[in-house]
């Protein structure tokens, strides 16, 4: 702490913050953590300094050599230990201001607190999950006079700092990773309206060219148009528009300004859920103006006025389907219930549906699922305008570009607040401190890549557990990517450029020239600090589901999320998923008559 500028006078109540929030990890990494804890205090100065101390006695000189050390390591278990030991110690040391009167009441506030069960327990249909998935048809299925129970493991969002929002309404507190050949951190959202309460809030249509891949290996006809009209109602009901470029973040404005320079013109303005957004730049934190269409504001208040009811806060944890119906055991604070319906809906997401699947054993593709994974792995560049300053204000993701040279690639735009850019600077030592001491003149730009590889995830102690390898030939692409936003900063005038490299190689570059000089086949998968976004196919069709979206071997259960997609469609798959929850729900509205046994 004193390391890294705290007065000696709040040292004693910063650390006991940081152990507070250690002490809430998930179980796995909360052992994990003490573990590193008394690692890198009394091991660590023995092996890579050579002295029998306990690091906390280091002098600040010796210290900054250890911290490089342990977050540039050639070893892999070391630089996580330094990743674990050092996240909530980085989360202290910016306090972030949120003043919730600003901000107004969640529509479904009080719909929730309004609801009258009267003990009903039988319904037409049960939607496991409030995400792109399950959201939209809950919505259809009500406007369509069907009963429906809505079953939702997280709770209502409500504006936090940062750390405190990825704690509470991220998949295992945004620490679900996977560890084979690096580090790769797979996001999602675990709150009412899934994780289209926690992203972006970017909107594309799905590339035609991945649904041509589709129908090849379906025999569907996606490609043709199928999907339109459930697209375009998705865009209506979640005011999908173009925003102005006024609300621009500055990383933004800057990088746009260097691929113009580099001769690139074709960049564009991403497509939003955000009709009227004032560009607090919070989008993958809960929108703090309620402005977002996420589906707890575009689909889900609906569904509850038309008659669903949403039990929030509600895990459910044993299903059992037989010819009568479907039966669900519900467990939340108060106890165990059950609930009945004829259908089953699964929404509950690429990593827990199907482990879902599994432990009921529902139809007869169970052992197979929780394959296949497919994620867009992304990462991002840093870079250091001195005449700049940033600020918090714009768009976090609001421009976007295609490389024709690497056409697997998408840039798009990315900003992370400041309690947070402590946790993914690649440097260590006195380099990051240099990098945080300049945090309000930092930019970055980040892309993602549609991935050749695939992964597996199997959820352990209600954990997920990720398998997942970068393929060789997505690290060269994403190598030339990172090349090219790095080129891009220095053409806009940036000072220097981080790029996301862990071990010993080299990350902090000042010109183009200095670049071309660094040898890129040295970076290998390992070597590059990964997000992976919109986790997708663990259910796929054609293998687990059929392309109605029916689970194979069962009469009565149904799976709507991005699990079930068979491929990346290319772009944020969220209007594809809603898109195919919309196209089930007319499905089964073309079929279902409003009977309960």
């Amino acid at each position: 702490m004193l390391y890294a500028g705290v007065p000696e006078n709040d040292v004693r109540a910063k650390n006991l913050i940081a152990l507070e929030r250690a002490k809430r990890f998930p179980k796995p990494h909360r052992w994990i953590y003490f573990l590193t804890i008394w690692f890198i205090e009394w091991l660590s100065p023995l092996l890579f300094l050579f002295r029998p101390t306990k690091s906390g006695k280091l002098n600040n000189v010796l210290f900054s050599i250890l911290i490089k050390k342990l977050k540039e390591n050639r070893w892999r278990l070391v630089r996580m230990s330094a990743f674990f030991a050092f996240v909530p110690l980085i989360e202290t040391l910016f306090d972030e201001d949120i003043d919730k009167t600003k901000y107004p009441e969640h529509p479904l506030k009080l719909l929730l607190r309004d609801q009258k069960f009267e003990n009903k327990d039988t319904f037409d249909f049960i939607i496991i999950g409030t995400g792109a998935g399950g959201a939209p048809i809950a919505d259809q299925l009500t406007k369509n006079g069907y009963t429906v129970a809505i079953v939702e493991k997280g709770g209502l969002i409500d504006p936090k700092p940062a750390p405190q929002m990825i704690e509470k309404y991220y998949v295992g507190q945004g620490l679900t990773m996977s560890m084979t050949g690096g580090m790769a951190l797979v996001l999602a959202g675990s709150t009412i309206g899934g994780t289209t309460a926690i992203n972006s809030g970017t909107c594309l249509r799905p590339l035609n060219s991945c649904l041509k891949i589709w129908d090849q290996d379906l025999g569907t006809d996606f490609s043709s148009g199928t999907l339109d009209p459930y697209i375009e109602k998705i865009e209506l009901q979640t005011s999908v528009c173009v925003p102005p470029k006024t609300i621009q973040s500055k990383s933004a404005e800057l990088f746009v300004k260097g691929l113009n320079k580099l001769g690139f013109t074709q960049s564009y303005i991403l497509p939003r859920n955000i009709g009227n957004c004032k560009g607090s730049g919070r989008c993958c934190f809960g929108c703090p103006m309620g402005i977002k269409q996420s589906t707890d504001y575009a689909f889900l208040p609906s569904a509850l006025k038309n008659g669903a009811k949403l039990f929030a806060n509600t895990q459910a944890t044993k299903i059992l389907e037989n010819k009568m119906g479907i039966k669900v055991e519900l467990q939340d604070s108060n106890g165990v219930k059950s609930i009945m319906a004829n259908k089953l809906i699964i929404s509950c997401g690429a990593l827990y549906t199907p482990d879902l699947i599994r432990r009921n054993k529902l139809g007869s593709q169970f052992k197979h699922v929780g394959k296949n994974m497919k994620i867009h792995p992304a990462t991002k560049v840093f870079a250091y305008f001195p005449d700049h300053y940033h600020g918090p204000h714009g768009i976090p993701q609001g421009i976007g570009f295609r490389p024709s040279k690497i056409p697997r690639i998408t840039l798009e735009g990315i900003h992370t607040p400041k309690s947070m850019v402590g946790q993914i600077l690649s440097a260590g030592g006195d380099a990051f401190n240099w990098w945080m001491e300049r945090i309000d003149y930092l930019s970055s730009f980040g892309l993602m890549i549609q991935d050749r590889g695939t992964g597996s995830v199997r959820e352990v102690n209600s954990f997920p557990w990720i398998n997942y390898k970068l393929h060789p030939s997505d690290v060269t692409d994403i190598q030339s990517g990172l090349i090219l936003i790095a080129e891009a900063f220095f053409a806009a005038g940036a000072e220097k450029v981080l790029l996301p490299f862990s071990g010993e190689q080299q990350k902090e570059f000042s010109s183009v020239e200095e670049m071309k000089k660094f040898d890129w086949n040295s970076i290998k998968g390992e070597n590059l600090m990964i997000s992976g976004f919109h986790p997708m196919g663990t259910a796929g069709m054609g293998k687990i589901v059929d392309v109605n979206q029916k689970l194979i071997g069962s009469d009565r259960i149904y799976i709507s999320d991005a699990s079930v997609l068979p491929n990346s469609p290319g772009v944020n798959p969220q209007i594809t998923i809603m898109a195919l929850s919309l196209r089930l729900a007319n499905h089964l509205t073309k079929k279902e008559p409003h009977v309960i046994n």
